[in-house]
């Protein structure tokens, strides 16, 4: 029965595709490994490739380097190049929004952020943050936690409540931002430490999601290959979804727990019947596409490019409109939106900002890309699994994420 709802899910699913394209399972045997005990029972999914050296470096020297790359950009150019970049860049941030008024208030604060870059001593800031030995401490706090959570664990189909357990990171987060608070009194390089702790955290984690969204792509599409028992693919679909359970959300994971055989699929099976009825509506009005799998759909957006949507996810909290995961007439165009995001949001901790309107155009900006870029672990799954190798990599590329390893 409960493999014949998969079935059944499946079904809906290519009711919906306009196209199919042959798939490899391929990537799944090198992306992942099963793990079994001794009664040939799988006790968990576990990624084959992950930051297993844990260091803040690689973000450090990204974000450096992306701040000096653009800081250098800003200057070389005329103003009026800058000022038309800016006011593309502005429209972008306001475009299809349902609420206009909060979506301009929210993109002027974070023109302003970029405007201001160029007044940074990039250098002398990420010296500075290196005092007193913040970072250096947090890294110790986080490698021990990361060690009790073990990282390349995507799934455990044996336990309710693995993840919900061992959801431990985000107090290494609290104690070092108050550290920070203790050990610094600028507020600027305060606020450059505390971007990065939770940052780095973020980004190492995103591993994890990124993987398993990969995973329910292989889940969709190879359900009865992947040598599992119905009852096994049930609840590595549970897994999966227990793991997006928040600390403070006891209450679901109780739910999960007492109806863990269906509890994953059923979000599941909740995320496609979205996505479908997403394209219906969206019929009328744009030039759909195929159906890649549960997340995206390709499509041409209202002004006649061809592009990649999420399904469930918007373009950003003010808006109901797709988000765009990828435009084939202009294949930079996210990783370099999602760029400007990222700097403009460093740039916040450099004004002279209010913490609860600094915290709510944060959140303003997170919405165009942080959720977006971990699903899109399921977009880098349908192009490995087509054979397309050019697409997977710049769909890899446009993540900004230093820790995803490949």
């Amino acid at each position: 029965m409960k493999r014949a709802r998969i079935a059944l899910l499946c079904l809906v699913f290519s009711l919906q595709a306009f196209g199919s394209t042959p798939m490899s399972m391929d990537g799944f045997n090198k992306r992942f490994v099963i793990k079994k005990n001794d009664n040939g029972e799988i006790t968990a999914v576990k990624m084959k490739f992950f930051t297993k050296k844990f260091s803040i470096r690689p973000y450090l020297m990204q974000i450096k380097n992306d701040l000096k790359e653009e800081i250098e950009r800003m200057r070389s150019q005329d103003k009026s190049v800058n000022t038309a970049q800016l006011d593309a860049f502005m429209e972008e941030l306001v475009s299809q929004s349902d609420k206009s008024d909060e979506a301009y208030e929210s993109a002027k604060v974070v023109r302003r952020s970029l405007e201001n870059l160029p007044t940074i001593n990039v250098d002398e800031s990420f010296a500075a943050i290196q005092k007193h030995e913040v970072l250096k401490k947090f890294a110790f706090d986080l490698k021990k936690a990361l060690k009790m959570l073990d990282l390349s664990i995507i799934a455990d189909p044996t336990d309710a409540r693995f993840f919900y357990r061992k959801n431990v990171t985000y107090e290494v987060v609290r104690r070092a931002i108050n550290f920070a608070k203790k050990k610094f009194d600028n507020i600027p390089v305060l606020n450059l430490v505390s971007f990065v702790i939770v940052k780095v955290h973020d980004l190492v984690l995103e591993q994890r999601l990124f993987h398993q969204n990969m995973l329910l792509h292989y889940m969709q599409n190879f359900e009865t290959k992947l040598g599992m028992s119905e009852s096994e693919v049930n609840r590595v679909f549970s897994s999966i979804y227990e793991s997006r359970i928040a600390a403070t959300g006891y209450g679901e994971s109780n739910s999960a727990a007492a109806n863990w055989e269906m509890y994953g699929l059923d979000k599941f099976f909740g995320v496609v019947r979205a996505g479908n009825t997403r394209i219906r509506r969206s019929n009328s009005t744009y030039q759909m596409g195929n159906k890649l799998n549960f997340a995206f759909v390709k499509m041409t957006n209202d002004k006649g490019e061809k592009i990649i949507s999420h399904l469930g996810h918007n373009k950003h909290q003010f808006s109901s409109k797709m988000s765009e995961a990828y435009n084939f007439d202009k294949p930079n165009k996210v990783k370099r939106f999602r760029s400007l995001l990222n700097l403009g949001q460093v740039g916040l901790g450099f004004l002279p900002l209010n913490g609860n309107i600094k915290s709510l155009i944060s959140g303003f900006v997170e919405s165009f890309y942080t959720a977006q870029k971990r699903t899109e672990g399921a977009l880098v799954g349908y192009f490995e699994s087509t054979g397309n190798t050019q697409m997977f990599n710049a769909v890899l590329k446009q993540n900004i994420n230093p820790y995803i390893v490949y």
